[in-house]
């Protein structure tokens, strides 16, 4: 057997690395203004609210909107630098396994204030425009769901009202979701969506089983224009109304949204991220 020449040697483990962290190479200045490689042991909470919207089921509660979750806290591990927001057989709680639930974190809460009858925001990082990236893997099962969004800063921006009904095309966009990783599609499609909006919503044609693979998936926020990556390879473009403010981070993993739980599905399910990151156009 012939032996591969050292320089042969160098190229292949180049091509084993994974893809490095960057926003696209168009000629613009981009500045870093958030990363978290998921270093420590536990995740660091100056970047993030470990749990599901919390003041949101107040929120809820207060215009006659049930919550569908019964435990909001985050459930996960870090191990050898991945994030893994984890469904587990007991954790998040729940009376029923099957139940809808949740382990999730994001970079910007509400709170209500008995003080005041009103909500004040809480935030860490939240940005208008701008390049948002992560590399992730999905877990495949009947049922789960692996989210990467972006959603307006406070309790009025969200997409229900303070009467309880929730929004339409006429309120603008107030969530885009960088992207939907549906359990049973994993070999199928990725779905993108801008709500609220007439022709925002796509689904990606996927060559490759999201649960086997880490991939880097990207979002570019201009105004009136948005544009996926996929490993550094445009892939979809989105012109139309896009959000007026800031914008906070909310990475997910659910059960039973996007049809019901399999039963028989074998835990824990784990939706394992290796960094997010973000930056923008040094002239923003």
């Amino acid at each position: 057997m012939k032996l591969l020449k050292p320089a042969l040697l160098f190229v292949f483990a180049f091509l084993a690395l994974p893809l490095l962290a960057a926003p696209p190479e168009d000629g613009k200045t981009w500045v870093l203004t958030f990363s978290d490689d998921f270093d420590g042991p536990k995740v660091d909470e100056t970047h993030w609210f470990p749990a599901y919207r919390p003041g949101r089921k107040e929120y809820y509660k207060r215009i006659g909107h049930p919550s569908r979750w019964e435990d909001l806290r985050a459930n996960y591990v870090i191990e050898d630098g991945v994030l893994k927001l984890r469904l587990d057989r007991d954790l998040p709680e729940r009376s029923a396994l099957t139940n809808k639930c949740v382990s999730s974190m994001q970079t910007a809460c509400y709170w209500y204030q008995e003080a005041t009858n009103d909500f004040r925001n809480e935030v860490k990082f939240a940005q208008k425009y701008g390049y948002f990236e992560i590399r992730s893997r999905m877990p495949a099962g009947h049922g789960l769901h692996s989210a990467f969004w972006l959603t307006q800063v406070g309790a009025n921006n969200q997409e229900y009202h303070v009467d309880g009904t929730r929004g339409t095309l006429a309120d603008g966009v107030v969530e885009i979701d960088i992207f939907e990783q549906v359990g049973q599609e994993t070999t199928v499609c990725n779905q993108f969506n801008v709500h609220f909006t007439k022709n925002g919503h796509y689904k990606f044609p996927l060559t490759f089983d999201a649960s086997k693979e880490f991939h880097v998936w990207g979002l570019e926020w201009e105004e009136g224009r948005l544009t996926w990556y996929l490993d550094g390879k445009k892939i979809r473009v989105y012109e139309g109304g896009t959000p007026q403010h800031e914008m906070f981070i909310l990475i997910g993993l659910y059960q039973g949204i996007f049809g019901a739980a399999d039963p028989k599905m074998n835990y824990p399910r784990d939706f394992e991220i290796d960094y997010v990151k973000v930056w923008k156009r040094a002239d923003q």
